[in-house]
């Protein structure tokens, strides 16, 4: 049975509701060095560390759980981290993986990263942890689980912080077009994400692969979310000049969503909670990348909103 769009729609982007209230659950204790716990307020949660009676931070989610049992997270060289993840409730939408350390002072809370509609049971983490922008996804709905772009940052640890690291960022154009943007999530049955995409020898093979598709299908992925995707990595790779022309020499004459691709990369990008590293991977004046945030704005939408689908 065909479920409508809007129905579709209604899951894809809004919360359940009406989740009964969870108990108070430890969900770290490290004695003196703090807690962790996850206390029940209104529908959901709240997740706080605290430490000798004070509540030194916190954040709110439909729920809280330990990411993978409280199991180590490598965070480089002997450095390690414990994860707990927080999911906003709905369908497909939305996760946070919240990090915290041992620190001189006791246990303090690191980094929080967006998972974004990745279930935590089927990410990816290495050293360096690479992470999908979740700004990129729902791309493209309601096709599937709705398609994400997951341009890609690498983070580095610095000893008192991960943070995203811009000169790691910066790769050859070969390897924007190969699988250097590869998503985090890796569901078990599934190929690796490595072997879900696809890749161009260089921008040249690019364009004439992406001309060469049907732009009128309707079914499957549209070769313009395609060039989005393409376009994407290539700016976080620190190649923007190179995205827009990908874009502009791929895109057939007279065929409509161009504009609006561009716009909407552009409003993305200007959103996402790690522009100023994608910024400084890229020369001054890059495209794309002048944009203020306007989450109200219609280019935020996924691409069959824009009229071109």
């Amino acid at each position: 049975m065909r479920v409508p769009t809007g129905i579709l729609l209604f899951l894809c982007f809004f919360p359940f509701v009406g989740a009964g209230a969870q108990p108070r659950r430890t969900l770290q204790d490290a004695g003196p060095a703090g807690r962790i716990t996850a206390v029940p307020q209104g529908q959901g949660e709240a997740l706080r560390l605290v430490r000798a009676g004070r509540t030194l931070w916190q954040a709110t989610a439909q729920r809280f759980e330990a990411f993978r049992a409280g199991a180590a997270i490598p965070l480089g060289g002997d450095a390690t981290a414990i994860g707990i993840t927080g999911w906003t409730g709905g369908a497909y939408c939305c996760w946070t993986l919240h990090l915290f350390r041992h620190g001189p002072q006791g246990l303090a809370h690191l980094a929080a990263l967006p998972l974004g509609k990745r279930e935590p049971d089927v990410i990816r983490l290495g050293v360096p942890i690479r992470l999908a922008d979740a700004a990129f996804d729902f791309w493209d709905a309601p096709t599937g689980r709705a398609t994400g772009l997951h341009p890609t940052i690498p983070f580095r640890w610095t000893g008192r912080a991960l943070e995203p690291d811009a000169a790691a960022m910066r790769r050859p154009v070969a390897e924007a077009l190969g699988t250097a943007c590869a998503d985090m999530a890796a569901p078990e049955g599934r190929p690796p994400p490595e072997q879900r995409i696809d890749t161009y020898a260089d921008t040249d093979a690019a364009i004439a692969a992406l001309r060469a598709r049907d732009w009128t299908a309707r079914e499957g992925v549209n070769p313009g979310v395609e060039a989005a995707r393409v376009a994407a990595c290539l700016i976080y790779a620190g190649h923007a000049p190179e995205a827009q022309r990908l874009l502009r020499a791929a895109w057939p004459e007279g065929t409509p969503g161009l504009a609006e691709t561009e716009r909407q990369l552009a409003a993305r990008l200007a959103c996402s909670p790690f522009v100023p590293a994608v910024r400084a991977a890229n020369l001054p004046g890059a495209p794309y990348l002048a944009h203020h945030c306007d989450r109200r704005s219609a280019d935020q939408a996924a691409v069959f909103a824009l009229g071109w689908r």
